[in-house]
C-alpha cells in the first residue's frame, strides 16, 4: 500500500497542504462571503418582519383601544338613549292616564246627568201615570169626575208627606 509508504510521505504532505490552502482559500473569498451576505439577509429580512410585526401589533393596540373608546362612547349612547326613550314613555304614559281618567270623569258627569234627566222623566211619567190612575179610582169611588190638576195636588200633597216622614225599614 503506497499511503503507508515512507517515501511519499513528504509529497502527500505537500498536495495536503496544498489542497487546504486552496479549499480554505475558495471557502474564504468565495463560498463564506456569498455565506455571510445570505445570512445577514436573512437576519435583516428576520429583523425587519420582527419590527413589521411589532409596528403592526402597536397599531393593533391603537386600534383596539380605539374601537373599546367608541364602543364605550357607543354603550353610554345606547344607555343615554334609552334613559330618554323610557322617561318619554314615562311622560306620554302618565299624560295618558291623565286623559283617561278626565274622560272618565266627563263621561261619569254625563251619565250622571243622563241618569238624573232619566230620573225626572221617569218620576214626572209616574206622576202622570198616578194622577190617571187616582182620577180614575176617585170617580170609580165617588162617581163624581175630577180634574187633572186637582189629581196633581193630591198626588203632590201626598209625596211632601212622604218625604217629611222618616223611612220606615219595610218588612217583607
Amino acid at each position: 500500500m503506497p499511503q503507508f509508504d515512507i517515501t511519499f510521505y513528504p509529497s502527500e504532505v505537500f498536495w495536503t497542504l496544498v489542497s487546504f490552502a486552496l479549499l480554505f482559500g475558495l471557502l474564504k473569498w468565495l463560498v463564506l462571503p456569498r455565506m455571510a451576505a445570505i445570512l445577514d439577509a436573512r437576519s435583516r429580512a428576520i429583523a425587519e418582519e420582527i419590527n413589521a410585526a411589532r409596528q403592526q401589533r402597536e397599531e393593533a393596540e391603537r386600534l383596539k383601544l380605539d374601537y373599546r373608546k367608541q364602543l364605550d362612547a357607543a354603550s353610554q349612547e345606547a344607555d343615554r338613549m334609552f334613559e330618554e326613550s323610557e322617561a318619554r314613555l314615562r311622560k306620554q304614559h302618565r299624560q295618558m292616564m291623565e286623559e283617561w281618567k278626565a274622560d272618565m270623569k266627563r263621561r261619569e258627569a254625563a251619565f250622571r246627568e243622563e241618569s238624573e234627566v232619566t230620573r225626572q222623566q221617569a218620576i214626572r211619567e209616574i206622576r202622570a201615570e198616578a194622577a190617571g190612575m187616582v182620577v180614575e179610582a176617585t170617580e170609580k169611588l165617588i162617581h163624581e169626575h175630577v180634574g187633572k190638576s186637582e189629581a196633581e195636588g193630591f198626588i203632590n200633597e201626598a209625596l211632601e208627606a212622604l218625604e217629611k216622614e222618616p223611612a220606615k225599614p219595610r218588612r217583607h
